[in-house]
């Protein structure tokens, strides 16, 4: 937020030092031009350059040839500063480098508002720091609290934490560790290590925030949401919540999953990863799986209930269990095509699996179980298919940047 101007009429101009200076007429009055290490300074803001012109009338001052200003651990330089002591601001129309501790800013037009404690950036925009390397078109910065606020196209990467990003606008508050990025946003996050078996991860969202602390990074994300893992797995959901220190993925809004053949929905979805990879799944609420057949592509063996647990180990399917209500349909095959479909209903599903295959199936509880010859599939498979199992969701696909190519080759 904006810092109210200081009361009271600004301190004077002091002019330290100068190798010579001339003074002259001119049509804003008497001007005062200053030669050779020049040193001003105007309460706790130190000027320095090689020349100057003083506008003794108005005030304002023109500093040229490696202008330095200097206020407590900011300090700026540019070809060309124009400088109102009235109003406290400093403009560089040519040019301009900031730094501040570890951060370094650098565009083509700054202007540093001094009493409020306020620069403000524009075109070609680079900011960077020991966590961010920041390219944008517009940046606002507020000193005492080191934030940035940019916007008009941000691409942002992050070494510490493996990830590039871009969106419209992004608000930085590193004394807080929190990013929040808004506004079309495509998040590229690279594995741990280069000789990892984990793809790297793309998120698309309307929002995203990051915030580190304590060493560990929590992202919250919401809007149309799309998450792809490379060719492992994708989903889309409204919002989600990613612990990366736990690895815990935590999807709402009729979340959809795809992995492998397999497509899965429900009210809500939570994944446990280990090292990057699927481990356990727990689906909540209207809990629906699907998968494709091999050989048809519109019949599916199908999985519904009030949840739906699904366990991997060693990079392979070992147990699927279904919770309340719970329903299955499954496509008989043989060698000479489809034979029909299996429908069972029971309290409870319990699938084991060796090697990704079947190994054992039990249902419990009030079960019920039916076989349908090919013969009665005369009108489709549409009409023997488990209830709201015809839900549409695209499975999202690697995004392509759009902000990026404007500052990176």
């Amino acid at each position: 937020m904006a810092q109210d101007r200081p009361i009271g009429p600004p301190p004077p101009v002091v002019l330290h030092h100068a190798d010579s200076f001339f003074g002259r007429q001119s049509d804003s009055g008497e001007v005062r031009e200053l030669r050779g290490n020049v040193h001003l300074q105007q309460g706790t803001t130190i000027l320095r350059c090689g020349s100057a012109l003083q506008y003794l009338e108005t005030g304002l001052v023109i500093l040229r040839q490696n202008v330095y200003i200097e206020q407590g651990d900011l300090h700026i330089s540019a070809p060309t500063i124009t400088y109102n002591p009235v109003t406290g601001i400093a403009t560089a129309e040519n040019g301009a480098e900031v730094r501040q501790g570890k951060r370094t800013i650098r565009a083509r037009w700054g202007m540093y508002d001094i009493p409020r404690r306020e620069l403000l950036f524009q075109s070609f925009v680079h900011f960077r720091d020991d966590s961010i390397d920041l390219r944008t078109d517009t940046l606002r910065y507020f000193r005492l609290t080191e934030r940035a606020h940019a916007r008009g196209g941000v691409y942002v990467e992050s070494p510490l934490q493996r990830l590039a990003a871009e969106a419209d606008t992004l608000d930085y508050q590193p004394r807080s560790g929190w990013m929040r990025f808004a506004g079309s946003v495509i998040l590229h996050q690279r594995p741990a290590s280069t000789t990892s078996s984990t793809d790297t991860l793309w998120l698309m969202a309307s929002t995203a925030t990051i915030v580190q602390s304590n060493g560990r990074s929590t992202l919250e994300a919401s809007g149309s949401i799309a998450l792809v893992q490379d060719t492992s797995w994708a989903a889309r959901a409204e919002s989600i919540r990613w612990q990366s220190s736990a690895e815990i993925l935590s999807l709402r809004g009729t979340p959809v999953i795809w992995y492998g053949n397999a497509e899965l929905t429900g009210d809500s979805v939570v994944v446990v990863f280990f090292s990057g990879q699927f481990h356990r799944l727990h689906c909540v609420g209207r809990s629906r799986l699907r998968l494709r057949t091999a050989t048809d592509s519109i019949r599916t063996h199908q999985l519904r209930a009030d949840s739906i647990f699904l366990r991997r180990q060693n990079d392979s399917l070992t147990e699927l269990i279904a919770f309340g209500n719970a329903r299955s349909l499954y496509c008989h095959y043989t060698s000479n095509g489809p034979e029909g479909l299996l429908r069972h209903s029971a309290d409870r599903i319990e699938l084991t699996f060796v090697r990704d295959s079947l190994l054992q199936a039990r249902w419990l509880g009030s079960v019920f179980g039916e076989y349908v010859p090919e013969s009665l599939l005369v009108k489709g498979f549409h009409e023997w298919s488990l209830p709201d199992m015809e839900w549409k969701a695209l499975r999202p696909f690697t995004p392509r940047w759009r902000h990026r190519a404007r500052w990176l080759p």
